[in-house]
């Protein structure tokens, strides 16, 4: 059996607490062995009750002491954290998104090439057995040429955050574009490829947005709508129409696939399983990610989600941040409102 590799675990809010730490503690592969967090309290405690030797409130303390590590800190510190780790030969799996910027991005796929680490980014969703799903029935022709896509992605948030990081412009670097939308965007540019252009608008007004719509035209001849929200409910799913027939999955963990062919009339609806089976839970998915991340480490390959891909919705949440135009609201342009109705709702 071979010798667990050392693993660090930095940052320790929400995502390392319900989802990295039970996951690592459960592997075969690797052993944690520091948990890192400013507040020490929080590490302390988490180190507690999984049998974790050391806490530091410092990730600087881990260089030279472990094999690699899980970045999972707020996300303007993604890139400079990973950065230091990655010149230091450890290797990183870190969250998305794997930098604010391209230029981070870029600085960090260079110190992979001159120290020879492994960066793995967050990207989960591809791990998702119905996102594989949809990867080969797009590649392997099904729905023939792809002719539109519609994707809408929204839920009230009530995610427990263990800081206001989220929800801060400077620490968070957007809100649900960012935090949701690299998920989204990621997919469809795995999915579909490419694009020509693009249109973005959202709610942000100085601060994060809670709404926003993107209108994109593909490479490949599609084009299609985006629409992400944290204060409405949304359908939830994608629907992607090609020349042959249309695939509709659902957004989330373990959703319904509706596949339906033009010609043959065939229409089916069911969860993608695997060997027979499906996933129990989300870490099912995260213990996927944990075992390609340390296969890469040990196989000396790339991971499934390299940094050359993870800079890729970066790169597209860049550009349309930098062209971003208002999001209409009734409230904000009511020359759109019928000036009978407006009239009659004043005193």
């Amino acid at each position: 059996m071979m010798e667990k590799l050392t693993l660090a675990i930095v940052g320790c809010g929400a995502i390392a607490k319900g989802i990295h730490l039970p996951v690592a503690a459960l592997s075969d592969l690797v052993e944690v062995t520091v948990l890192v967090d400013k507040f020490l309290p929080r590490a302390r405690e988490l180190a507690d009750k999984y049998g974790v030797p050391a806490v530091a409130d410092d990730y600087r303390d881990v260089i030279g002491k472990v094999d690699a590590a899980i970045v999972a800190l707020p996300n303007y510190l993604h890139a400079p954290v990973t950065l230091d780790l990655l010149q230091s030969g450890i290797h990183v799996l870190v969250e998305k998104p794997m930098a604010l910027k391209t230029s981070e991005c870029d600085e960090m796929i260079e110190a992979v090439r001159n120290t020879g680490a492994v960066l793995a980014v967050g990207l989960v969703r591809r791990f998702y057995k119905s996102s594989q799903f949809v990867k080969q029935i797009i590649e392997n022709g099904l729905l023939g040429n792809i002719l539109g896509f519609d994707c809408r992605e929204g839920i009230i948030y009530r995610w427990a955050v263990a800081s206001g990081a989220m929800l801060r412009k400077e620490t968070a670097g957007g809100g649900v574009f960012v935090d949701m939308g690299i998920h989204v965007l990621d997919l469809l540019l795995w999915w579909l490829g490419d694009y020509d252009s693009v249109e973005y608008y959202d709610d942000a007004m100085g601060g994060v947005e809670a709404d926003c719509e993107l209108y994109l035209q593909l490479q490949c001849g599609a084009s299609g709508v985006v629409e992400l929200s944290r204060t409405r409910n949304l359908r939830n799913s994608w629907i992607i129409r090609g020349e042959r027939g249309t695939l509709e999955v659902e957004s989330g963990f373990n959703p319904l696939v509706h596949l339906e062919t033009k010609n043959q009339g065939v229409v089916l609806t069911g969860q993608v399983t695997r060997d027979g089976a499906a996933d129990k839970n989300l870490r099912d998915v995260f213990r996927r990610q944990l075992d390609d991340f340390v296969d890469a480490i040990r196989s000396h390959r790339e991971p499934f989600v390299p940094g050359r891909e993870g800079k890729r919705s970066v790169e597209l949440i860049e550009t349309c941040l930098a062209s971003r135009q208002p999001l209409k609201q009734p409230w904000m342009f009511p020359e759109r409102l019928e000036y009978g109705v407006l009239e009659g709702a004043l005193p």
